[in-house]
């Protein structure tokens, strides 16, 4: 039976190691598995253990490429399950082995169990995200939502939060800030033109219409 010669750190990624099996490198593993399963030099790996080393090296490197993502942000469960399945999918062109749906499982449960996968708290920090910067109305932001998969009860549930902390931040005081930003650029525009592209811009952002109209009214006689 095979035998642990040596582990080393990888030279790219010193949290990941090369694992020889007499002084022949089998796979890469994280600095979980080499704990959990006590790979040191010396042990001996039983076939079963064996293979499902292998299998768990893979979600290990499966693993790493989540940490760069959610390092740009975070995601939601289906963003995560659509990232893999495509990944899977560009390893299948290329001739090589697919992802199989009990890895993207293992995977998913990996990331809530550390904390970084939670559809509440992703949608909490988009709503506030996406208000912040870009101003969007309710319906822009209940459709983004849905398109990354949060389920209905989340949704409405980040939105009342969100709405209780505005305090007296309206969806009227959201879009006139949005609009605020646009009036420089359209300043010289005729009023039937500005007000068409008004309208049409924070319809575009999510707002109600019977909001748009006022605040298109309100700030049109500021121009």
């Amino acid at each position: 039976m095979p035998k642990i010669i040596s582990v080393e750190p990888q030279k790219k990624n010193p949290r990941r190691f090369n694992i020889f099996l007499d002084g022949v490198f089998a796979f890469g593993a994280d600095e979980d598995l080499v704990v959990n399963y006590h790979l040191v030099p010396g042990k001996i790996v039983q076939p079963r253990e064996l293979e499902k080393l292998l299998f768990e090296s893979e979600v290990g490197k499966l693993m790493e490429r989540m940490y760069g993502l959610f390092s740009v942000r975070m995601r939601s469960e289906k963003e995560v399950r659509d990232y893999l399945k495509n990944l899977s999918f560009k390893r299948k062109t290329k001739g090589k082995e697919e992802i199989s749906d009990l890895v993207i499982d293992i995977l998913v449960e990996r990331l809530k169990q550390k904390g970084m996968l939670n559809d509440l708290e992703f949608a909490k920090a988009w709503v506030e995200g996406r208000r912040r910067s870009k101003q969007k109305g309710v319906r822009a932001l209940k459709a983004e939502l849905y398109q990354k998969g949060i389920d209905r009860e989340i949704v409405e549930e980040v939105l009342r939060l969100a709405d209780a902390r505005s305090g007296q931040v309206s969806e009227e005081d959201l879009a006139k800030l949005a609009l605020e930003k646009k009036m420089k650029s359209w300043k010289n525009l005729p009023e039937l033109e500005f007000k068409k592209k008004a309208i049409e811009f924070l319809l575009r952002r999510g707002f109600e219409y019977s909001i748009v109209r006022v605040v298109v009214a309100k700030l049109g006689q500021k121009r």
